[in-house]
């Protein structure tokens, strides 16, 4: 079957380049005036077929390019997406960014045949120059890239340029500095035309931070770890460079079984609002404390650390 943007032997189309061109231009030439609308600043799809349970962030264009000129691996991430569905125990259970259900995400794109081929999968790209005269030229330069979780090909008769996938789900922030300077460095040389990072959305974040705690006592996914708000802020100081990004931050509607991490968040608010106000109620804070602490342990009792889940499943 042939798709926009491929020609029937599977090699990528230029004309399907030029139509993502004319998209774009006929879909912001009315907004020629917000001359502050830099297109490396993250803005919100313009696409329509996103899969709902996201929030969803774009630079350059990136979204009607995917569309556009790459409408098998567009699909691709839509059914992956819409097929990505953990549980409140996984997010409780889970490690760092390699969790079960990041494997089953990338599993779910590496399964995925196109021709009966695969077209995804975790690859490390190198990159040789080579520098000399009339074919005689010797090489300058080798360099291996970081592994990407999933690479996409462009095509199957023309891998590149692709498209590169990853998640990070709970590794610390500084991650995203790796990903988005390997995207950089990947779409200059022409190897992606793409990159996509899947993360914690900003509303999943503020539900489950301080409410899962981790086998320590601790709680999981802090401030400092991978998620929305530190994502977004690096790339729009420059972070990714000139590469075409999509962002997919990972919202409550996706999660089965979420419904006991918002009983949780809702008794720890009724607490912190009891600490917050307890002057209006009591003449001494010793007072109002021992009512402020069982709101808290009630609230915290209901979702033990993952310890206690292991504990109980022997």
């Amino acid at each position: 079957m042939t798709h926009r943007g491929q020609e029937t032997d599977g090699t990528p189309d230029l004309a399907g380049h030029v139509r993502a061109i004319a998209a774009l231009n006929a879909r912001f030439v009315d907004k020629a005036e917000e001359v502050l609308d830099l297109a490396g600043q993250v803005r919100p799809p313009t696409i329509d077929g996103l899969p709902e349970g996201y929030t969803y962030g774009v630079s350059r264009y990136a979204d009607v390019i995917l569309e556009q000129a790459f409408p098998d691996r567009f699909h691709d991430l839509q059914s992956a997406l819409e097929q990505f569905r953990p549980t409140l125990d996984e997010l409780r259970a889970g490690g760092g960014g390699r969790t079960v259900f990041v494997r089953r995400f990338d599993d779910s794109l590496g399964d995925m045949l196109h021709g009966g081929q695969r077209v995804w999968g975790s690859q490390n790209i190198t990159i040789e120059k080579r520098i000399g005269f009339d074919g005689d030229a010797e090489p300058v330069s080798k360099v291996r890239g970081h592994e990407i979780d999933m690479f996409g090909s462009g095509s199957l008769a023309q891998p590149f340029p692709g498209v590169a996938v990853e998640m990070e789900w709970n590794n610390k922030d500084p991650f995203f500095d790796r990903d988005l300077i390997n995207f950089q460095a990947l779409h200059h040389e022409g190897a992606i035309a793409v990159g996509v990072i899947v993360t914690r959305g900003p509303e999943l974040q503020s539900l489950i931070s301080g409410v899962i705690r981790s086998r320590d006592g601790g709680f999981k996914y802090g401030s400092s770890s991978t998620h929305w708000d530190k994502l977004i802020p690096r790339v729009n100081l420059g972070g990714g460079g000139e590469c075409p990004l999509l962002f997919v931050g990972i919202e409550p509607g996706r999660i089965s079984g979420i419904d006991l991490a918002f009983e949780v968040r809702a008794m720890l608010d009724e607490a912190d609002e009891l600490r917050a106000t307890w002057r209006e109620s009591y003449s001494h804070w010793g007072d109002a404390k021992p009512a402020y602490d069982a709101l808290r342990r009630q609230a915290l009792g209901l979702m033990p650390p993952a310890v206690d889940i292991h504990r109980r499943g022997r």
